[in-house]
């Protein structure tokens, strides 16, 4: 049997997909800001502050992905670059 996090658990209980999908983010949300301060954590101290704001940076926009409704990319749209614009 699949074993979920409480905030998952109770959505699913619940029966709302809209109630699912914002446990969801939560999680996400939650783990990312986690991976963050334990990446953060291993910062050289010269770069602390740098480090800090660069992967706030990241949160936020991580945080707008995970508010996005449907696909963000039409992948039907994208096209291999030219073959000589890599090296």
């Amino acid at each position: 049997m699949t074993s979920y996090p409480g905030g998952i658990r109770n959505a699913m209980a619940s029966g709302g997909m809209s109630h699912f999908q914002e446990a969801i983010r939560e999680e996400l949300e939650g783990a990312m800001k986690a991976d963050l301060e334990r990446i953060l954590s291993t910062a050289p101290e010269s770069e602390l502050e740098h480090t800090k704001k660069d992967l706030a940076g990241f949160q936020k926009l991580f945080h707008r992905f995970l508010q996005e409704k449907g696909p963000a990319v039409d992948w039907g749209k994208i096209q291999r670059p030219p073959e000589d614009s890599v090296s």
